[in-house]
C-alpha cells in the first residue's frame, strides 16, 4: 500500500483528491496532510511518514518541500501551478538524488493532446503557425496558463524554436506575424475549469487540437496515478508523458 502525502490539502485540488482517493484504495491511502493554513503536522514528519507527496500548494512553499524531504527517499509529484524559473532549476537539482514528477497539468487528457500536437508539428512546416489558447476562470493568477507554456515549450523543442526569444507571448501584437514563431492568448472568466485549444493555421486550412477539463477531478486522477507510477522509479524528473 502506497502511503500518500498530500501538501496543499485545504486547495481546490487538495480537496479533489480526498473526494476520489477511495477509488484508489487497493494501491494507496492518504497518512498525512500539510497546507500552510493548517500546520497540524511538522513538514519534516510530514515528508517522514509519507512514500510519495502530492503537491498542489503553491510556488513559495515548493523550496521548503524540497529541503525537508531530501533527508528521506520520498517521492514527489509537483502538479503546483505559476512554478518560474528558479523553481525549475531546483526541482532538477532535487531530481539526482530522487523521482519527481512534474507538470503543469496532471490530466491525462491533456498530455495526450500534447503528444498529438507534437506529432502535428513534425509533419506539418512552418508555414502552419501555431497559436494557444487558454480559457479559465476569473480567480486564476497566472496568464498564458502553465499547461499553454508547457504546449509551447514542447511545440517549440520539436520546430527548433528558442522558446525564451522567440515566441508571441501576449495578445497585443502589433505588425506583420513573424514566420516561425508561436502565439499565445489567455480569457479568464466566470467558473471555466479549464480549456486549452492548439491552432495550426495554414493558408488554405486549420486543424484544432482541443482538451476541456468539466470536472477537477481529472487533475486528480491523474495526480494518483502518477503516485502510483513514480513510487518503484529511479532518481529522475519525469513528466506525464513519461509515465503515458
Amino acid at each position: 500500500m502506497i502511503k500518500i502525502g498530500l501538501c496543499g490539502a485545504t486547495g481546490r485540488m487538495g480537496l479533489a483528491i480526498n473526494q476520489i482517493i477511495d477509488k484508489f484504495a487497493d494501491k494507496c491511502v492518504i497518512v498525512a496532510e500539510f497546507s500552510r493554513t493548517q500546520r497540524n503536522i511538522e513538514l519534516t514528519d510530514f515528508c517522514n511518514i509519507s512514500d510519495v507527496i502530492i503537491d498542489f500548494s503553491s510556488p513559495n512553499l515548493l523550496e521548503e518541500l524540497l529541503e525537508c524531504s531530501k533527508t528521506y527517499n520520498t517521492k514527489l509529484v509537483i502538479g503546483t501551478t505559476g512554478l518560474e524559473e528558479n523553481h525549475l532549476q531546483r526541482l532538477q537539482q532535487a531530481a539526482l538524488n530522487k523521482a519527481i514528477i512534474y507538470s503543469a497539468n496532471m490530466s491525462i487528457g491533456a498530455n495526450v493532446i500534447a503528444k498529438l500536437a507534437m506529432d502535428a508539428a513534425r509533419m506539418l512546416d512552418n508555414e502552419y503557425d501555431i497559436e494557444i489558447l487558454d480559457i479559465h476562470h476569473r480567480l486564476k493568477r497566472d496568464a498564458p496558463s502553465g499547461t499553454a507554456l508547457m504546449y509551447g515549450k514542447l511545440l517549440s523543442a520539436v520546430r527548433g524554436i528558442n522558446f525564451d526569444q522567440d515566441n508571441l507571448y501576449t495578445v497585443n501584437r502589433n505588425g506583420v506575424r513573424d514566420s516561425g514563431t508561436i502565439g499565445f492568448a489567455s480569457l479568464r472568466g466566470g467558473g471555466y475549469t479549464g480549456e486549452h485549444e492548439i491552432i495550426f493555421a495554414g493558408n488554405d486550412e486549420v486543424i484544432t487540437i482541443k482538451h476541456q477539463t468539466l470536472n477537477r477531478k481529472v487533475f486528480a486522477e491523474g495526480a494518483i496515478a502518477a503516485a502510483c507510477w513514480i513510487i518503484d522509479k529511479q532518481p529522475g524528473l519525469y513528466s506525464m508523458l513519461d509515465m503515458l
